[in-house]
């Protein structure tokens, strides 16, 4: 008996299932505070040099350990340092002279220098982030960027580990496992004493993979029918991170004290997994029947229905064993040796690259925008809703190569048109980019299904595999193009732009999928790509593959 026949008994969604998926769905929330909030940890800090009042005539050297009872504090002499600061003369790419440089006089020769003093910092919007707590500034500017793209290092290499681990040790033990571990080093985080500290603090949280374990959970304890919607419920409980996050970072400002808020908050919620119980799918993967008959029928008694057989607990096996075990032997060269095969494969990695990069791109630089951060982070998770519902809707409609090809060109769009509204007209420069939010977050939840059937059985965890990668790298490369916004304001723009259309172009090379068969093996997914206009449609609305020879 196959384990999904066993839902006849348990329901598909009922009342238990109802308050696990609830309920653990919670720490995708928490996830998201700790994913986003760079958005303002890092958040950037006008700056120039420390200004330094002498009254008298004789010069000390900085470097002599003299006390300056001058040197003026932040809230004394921001204005006052304004007044003695140079021009900046672009003669630096990445370096402003007028924030990292400083005039003093010494023998009554007024000389050009690099701040001697540090640095002063506007604390209209933030009390401080890692620029002001490290002086993240000047020719260490670069870290800022380099703090974030360690985060999606960190989440490259997770992504490896986390299958391995969650299905040797379980779902359960995962997630309480990781999301004890991401609270510790949260809380390390929050208290790091210099910056090299803080970076490594953030690889290492990148490394701990919590968003896969809880999918991969609540997916697993509701039946075929609700899996679709319970995956949406997970993209909602994202979308209340981006909004909560937003609520938090409003009325905390400052980056240690933040950091140490969104790790706290939810760990009252670590006693839910006192009640929860492992995966019954995952226990009978493992051998462990006995465990997966009393959570099964602890489930079917939740949901009032009768109580199962103990035969029908008997035969129960994975339906994905043969399939699992398939894809471990198959060789991922096979996705290039096969011509469409690998074309499809190089097209659609390319809009997970794209998207990636586009989604962080505008989530990270959401001040580049010059909008308000706090609004736009929180229009970020109501746009991100709807997204989700909307693409819910238009891939049954229009099917997945449109729909994907849309999204990515229309967001692009969006980003293009943002370059030329003025800086002044800060609401419509917001309403632009949410909707250039909505379209690339909709490429996201397109691209998942859309990969998984375009790839065959045989091969499809390692083709989307390949494309988790490309997204990893892309996101790690996101902080970077943002940086060198510094050479060329509209940089960051533009790249997202010309990416996101020609990624959305080139999906229209792609087969359409929708109500088509998955194919099984490679020799199918050719034949599908090869007769994508040739094939008939059938009454029912179905395309039936032929068997192809190779």
């Amino acid at each position: 008996m196959k384990f999904n026949d066993i839902f006849v008994y348990t329901g598909q969604y009922g009342l238990y299932q109802k308050i696990i998926s609830i309920s653990v769905c919670l720490f995708i929330t928490s996830n998201v505070l700790a994913t986003i909030s760079v958005v303002f940890t890092n958040g950037d800090m006008d700056h120039h040099c420390k200004y330094v009042e002498r009254y008298n005539a004789t010069a000390v050297s900085a470097d002599s350990g003299a006390d300056y009872d001058g040197i003026c504090e932040d809230s004394d002499c921001w204005e006052e340092g304004l007044r003695n600061l140079p021009a900046d003369d672009k003669s630096s790419l990445l370096i402003n002279e007028t924030q990292c440089t400083m005039y003093i006089v010494e023998n009554n020769e007024t000389d050009l220098v690099k701040c001697k003093y540090g640095w002063t910092y506007d604390r209209s919007q933030y009390d401080s982030t890692i620029v002001s707590a490290f002086d993240l500034v000047c020719e260490d500017s670069y870290k800022v960027a380099l703090s974030i793209s360690l985060i999606n290092a960190g989440s490259f290499f997770g992504s490896i580990l986390c299958g391995f681990v969650c299905d040797y040790f379980g779902r359960k033990k995962t997630i309480v496992v990781s999301y004890c571990l991401k609270f510790i080093i949260g809380i390390l985080t929050g208290i790091a004493p210099n910056y090299w500290t803080f970076a490594i603090l953030r690889f290492i949280s990148g490394c701990i993979f919590t968003y896969i374990p809880v999918f991969v959970y609540v997916t697993e304890i509701v039946g075929p029918s609700k899996r679709a919607m319970v995956a949406t419920l997970v993209t909602v409980y994202w979308c209340f991170g981006y909004m909560l996050l937003a609520v938090i970072a409003y009325f905390v400002r400052s980056w240690n004290i933040l950091t140490l808020v969104i790790n706290l908050v939810f760990v009252p919620f670590l006693s839910i997994f006192f009640f929860i119980p492992e995966s019954p799918r995952w226990l009978i993967l493992k051998d462990r029947k006995e465990e997966a008959k009393r959570v099964l029928q602890q489930i079917a008694k939740v949901n009032k229905k009768k109580k199962i057989p103990d035969e029908t607990l008997e035969l129960l096996e994975d339906n994905e064993n043969s399939e699992e075990k398939m894809q471990r032997k198959t060789n991922p060269l096979v996705l290039i040796r096969y011509p469409l095969m690998r074309r499809k494969t190089l097209n659609i990695a390319y809009s997970w690259f794209t998207i990636n990069l586009v989604y962080y791109g505008i989530t990270y630089g959401i001040e580049s925008f010059k909008v308000n951060v706090y609004i736009g982070i929180f229009l970020s998770g109501v746009s991100e809703i709807f997204a989700y519902l909307f693409t819910w809707f238009v891939l049954q409609k229009f099917g997945r190569r449109y729909t994907l090809a849309g999204t990515l060109v229309l967001g692009g769009i969006a980003c293009f048109i943002n370059i030329w509204i003025p800086v002044s007209f800060v609401g419509l420069r917001t309403a632009v980019a949410m909707i250039g939010k909505f379209f690339i977050a909709s490429a996201f939840a397109i691209v998942y299904v859309f990969s998984a059937e375009l790839f065959p059985t045989d091969v499809r965890t390692i083709g989307v595999g390949i494309c988790s990668f490309c997204s990893c790298v892309s996101g790690m490369l996101a902080p970077q193009v943002l940086f060198f916004g510094k050479l060329w304001t509209h940089l960051p723009l533009v790249t997202f732009s010309v990416m996101s259309v020609s990624a959305g172009l080139l999906a229209l090379l792609l087969p359409e999928t929708l109500n088509v068969p998955l194919p099984q093996t490679i020799e199918e997914a050719e034949m599908m790509t090869r007769n994508i206009f040739a094939r008939q449609q059938t009454q029912d609305g179905v395309h039936h593959l032929q068997p192809l020879n190779v």
